[in-house]
């Protein structure tokens, strides 16, 4: 009898087994051949691309990182591309620009993404991995935990995002895992953390509240994910639950060289993912991994919001410094240096478009035309700056024209929670940048005029015609002494002081022509004067 209850025992583990596996069908060798198209006799690529993040986190140098990526084997057309994932996960948006392109390259292009997990594929990175046609698990590795985080813009650390972005990140999560069939209800469980999820007679099955439960009778519910925890899942759960097709145990290969390391090429038997059932097969297989040259590795740190704040601020510095001290020419150069790196980094990620740029050049010229062609007393440069600041604000601010906002509920998506914290940080860049400025105009700049007596001294007019170079101080009016502006000060230019003309600068602000002056003090050959304010 013993044995017959053994056997019996034995019957039902198996028919449970067979159920669970009935429940959650595995398509993997259908799809694979389907997708996945090789030579047996000549050599078949497979490109590479690894994110291993765990210090920074995917941000937009990483979106970048794979764009160009992709672009790369848009050219070269492997018969399919390995997405390595190890990363806590890191910024929503630039997750979601990463994922569109990983299914555009399936989808549009006809080259399958094989996501392979070696170990962590948390956060953003569980996005990614649903992502792709296929993915690979390392024995250790997991998945999952994909409460959405944007990061912090002062700081650069993640933060946890609002209930509000994280609604919409659970419908985005489980149409992706539907996508490729798979299913929706794990997919919202590791975004959402009051999702409750039990395995009931094989079947995955999602329950409005924990009294649902089933938890007596011959086949109580097997709890999933429990109320107050995101779920996160282990290797072997991956493949049970079919989110994986196919599980990598460790193997020892042979190590790539650092000549195969350094040329981006390597024998794919060196690689754990082709240990794994079908990927073994392919014959003459070659792994290409893209590597990002000097040029992307540059774009990508301009990329980091800090960086392209403190080009921000710099550009505004050196602007007004050059303004401010004619003739210098350095600050001119570093503020066009700081505005070109915000354009090229801009149109790399693909935040920026040409009308910005147009607004942008077009201020830029009528802010000119008003300093030195068409004085209009500030009208045409006020309309010339909005012009730039909307031109600029528009190139630095990522995903304006992905933004989406509901009105009911009050919520911001991905992009709108990306676009609102980028224009927090460049609005607070902009007042520091104010505030310098006051404080190089009120301490610092009346000091710059000792420079300009390089560029304000000399001959350049004949004394015949009344202009006086200001070489012999006998010569310079006295200090309290009052004359015209004969020119427009910016804040260089001409005075007439009892019939003589003098090169004057101001103590930093603008002064327009024919407005009343007084000399209010002499640096070296220099004369430095101030308007006289009516009433006074």
């Amino acid at each position: 009898m013993k044995i017959y209850k053994y056997l019996f025992f034995l019957i039902l583990i198996a028919l449970q087994f067979n159920n669970l596996k009935a429940a959650i069908p595995s398509n993997f060798e259908k799809n694979f051949k389907e997708t996945i198209h090789y030579s047996s006799s000549s050599s078949n690529e497979v490109g590479y691309i690894v994110i291993d993040d765990k210090q920074s986190g995917i941000n937009q140098g990483t979106w970048l990182y794979v764009k160009k990526a992709l672009d790369y084997y848009k050219e070269h057309k492997p018969i399919f591309i390995i997405l390595e994932l190890n990363t806590p996960g890191g910024e929503v948006f630039a997750a979601q620009k990463i994922s569109d392109a990983l299914k555009e390259m399936d989808v549009q292009y006809n080259i399958p993404i094989v996501a392979f997990i070696n170990n962590w594929a948390i956060s953003a990175g569980a996005m990614l991995a649903y992502s792709c046609r296929f993915i690979t698990v390392v024995k250790d590795g997991s998945m999952g935990a994909a409460e959405p985080v944007i990061a912090e813009q002062t700081t650069g650390q993640m933060k946890e995002a609002s209930e509000k972005v994280n609604s919409a990140l659970r419908a985005d999560f489980a149409n992706r895992a539907s996508f490729f069939d798979r299913n929706p209800y794990i997919a919202e469980a590791m975004v959402d953390k009051d999702i409750i999820l039990v395995l009931r007679d094989g079947n995955v099955i999602k329950l409005d509240s924990e009294s649902d439960i089933k938890k007596e009778g011959a086949h109580p519910d097997k709890i999933i994910s429990p109320k107050g925890k995101l779920l996160t899942l282990n290797a072997h759960q991956l493949v049970e639950f079919g989110i994986a097709d196919a599980l990598v145990n460790p193997t020892k290969l042979s190590l790539i060289t650092p000549k195969e390391k350094a040329e981006g090429s390597w024998p794919a038997s060196k690689s754990l993912v082709f240990q794994a059932p079908l990927f073994n097969e392919i014959p003459n297989a070659v792994i290409k991994e893209y590597q990002m040259d000097w040029k992307t590795r540059f774009l990508a740190f301009l990329s980091n919001p800090l960086v392209s704040s403190m080009l921000f601020l710099g550009m505004m510095l050196a602007f007004y410094i050059e303004m401010n001290t004619p003739g210098v020419g350095l600050p001119a150069a570093l503020g066009l240096i700081c505005l070109f790196l915000i354009i090229l980094s801009s149109f790399a990620l693909e935040i920026g478009n040409i009308l910005e740029l147009i607004l942008l050049i077009s201020g830029i010229i009528i802010v000119v035309a008003d300093l030195f062609f068409l004085p209009t007393f500030g009208i045409l440069g006020t309309i010339g700056a909005i012009f730039f600041f909307i031109g600029l604000f528009g190139l630095m601010l990522p995903g304006i024209g992905s933004i989406d906002y509901e009105g009911t509920t009050n919520t911001l998506n991905a992009a709108g929670q990306a676009f609102l914290d980028r224009l927090i940080l460049l609005s607070l860049t902009l007042v520091v940048g104010v505030v310098i400025m006051f404080l190089l105009s009120r301490y610092f700049l009346p000091k710059f005029s000792t420079w300009n007596r390089f560029v304000l001294s000399g001959n350049e007019q004949e004394a015949s015609l009344g202009y006086t170079t200001g070489e012999n101080p006998e010569l310079l009016p006295k200090v309290e002494q009052i004359g015209v502006a004969l020119t427009t000060l910016r804040p260089s230019g001409k005075i007439i002081v009892n019939d003589t003309i003098y090169d004057a600068i101001t103590t930093g602000s603008f002064i327009e022509k024919g407005e009343t002056v007084k000399v209010v003090r002499l640096d070296g050959s220099t004369i430095v004067v101030q308007v006289i304010e009516e009433g006074n």
